[in-house]
């Protein structure tokens, strides 16, 4: 093998190894974006209610369609409201979403929207919409997002 040869092949490896890092950096930034788009999920953790800020809270039924439609209005305006509003959820099919069911007069596939302190303001039934959640949110607890 000459010279001109080995030249040649020790090149050719160098960009074989560096697009191999190439295509592995491009993958990797791929599932980062595909992760960060995922949507988060959302807190069962009733405490914040009642702590500064108001909240959202959607009384879910896993067998319900309407439970669905409410989670996917809520993914709608969440990020409008970071920071500002608390956007939760209790499953009606446990003893922590039945109490909370009764004890603000809620049923099923309902948002139940609460002040700054934890008081009862509104409870909402499906179908509701993105606009619809927007604008009880603006007109109970005031401003824009």
């Amino acid at each position: 093998m000459g010279q001109a040869e080995k030249e040649t092949e020790v090149t050719s490896v160098k960009r074989t190894g560096r697009l191999k890092w190439i295509v592995s950096g491009l993958l990797l930034a791929l599932a980062a974006f595909i992760v960060m788009s995922l949507p988060r999920g959302y807190s069962d953790d009733l405490s914040p209610i009642g702590k500064g800020k108001p909240a959202v809270v959607l009384i879910r039924d896993k067998n319900a369609v309407q439970s669905f439609d409410l989670i996917d209005v809520m993914n709608s305006i969440r990020d409008e409201y970071t920071g500002k509003v608390e956007f939760l959820l209790t499953d009606f099919d446990t003893r922590q979403g039945q109490v909370f069911a009764e004890t603000h007069h809620a049923t099923r596939a309902t948002l139940v929207l609460l002040d700054a302190n934890g008081n009862l303001a509104k409870v909402l039934h499906a179908p509701q919409t993105a606009g619809s959640l927007r604008q009880e949110i603006g007109t109970l607890f005031g401003g824009k997002p």
